[in-house]
């Protein structure tokens, strides 16, 4: 299958076979794609908004340059590999998501709700997550160095052994998170000892 500009609105690929297919800066508005299959698919340049990948079967697909608006992937799944790269994902949900097998390479997760999800495969250097909801996380050895955190909300998220060198923590609460063997410089320092309560002058 190969798609080329087009533009779909309130449609519903549910459960559609997209193995193999190109497609190529096409526009899905509140779209339905639930229980999908992406199986080496290759996304370039397209928009979703609002739409829907409940239980969508994300394995070997290839992203480069899309937006995914608001949109819903609880549930779906990429335990293998797929990769997203210079990808928009803001404020959209992973709850109960399976993305160990995900390689991120840039773009914004600002807003994204990715709570409780065990994200320890992940590489999230440079990656833009500001406002993201990461509460209760697995990051332990994730790579966040120059990481967009601000705002970010971390409680009860392990960290252990994270690398967040050159991370921008302005407003996130270190203290109710588990840091020990976290690599920080300064600044990062500084974020960690005011979210414990000293004072830093």
């Amino acid at each position: 299958m190969d798609l080329d500009g087009q533009h779909f609105v309130d449609q519903s690929f549910a459960r559609r076979d997209f193995e193999g297919a190109n497609l190529r800066a096409c526009t899905f508005e509140r779209c339905d794609f639930g229980a999908a299959r992406f199986s080496q698919a290759v996304l370039k340049d397209c928009t979703f908004s609002e739409c829907r990948f409940l239980g969508c079967d994300l394995n070997g697909i290839s992203a480069r340059g899309c937006s995914f608006l608001t949109c819903d992937f609880r549930g779906a799944s990429a335990p293998l590999a797929a990769v997203l790269t210079e990808c928009r994902m803001m404020g959209s949900r992973f709850d109960e998501a399976n993305l160990g097998g995900l390689e991120v390479e840039g773009g914004d997760w600002s807003l994204c709700s990715l709570r409780g999800l065990d994200l320890r495969r992940l590489r999230l250097a440079g990656v833009r997550l500001r406002e993201a909801d990461l509460q209760g996380c697995n990051l332990q050895g994730v790579d966040l160095r120059g990481a967009d955190l601000s705002q970010a909300l971390l409680h009860g998220a392990r960290l252990r052994g994270a690398d967040l060198r050159g991370a921008q923590l302005g407003g996130v609460d270190l203290g109710a998170v588990q840091v020990t063997d976290v690599k920080l410089d300064l600044e990062g320092a500084i974020a960690l000892a005011r979210s414990l309560g000293a004072v830093v002058d």
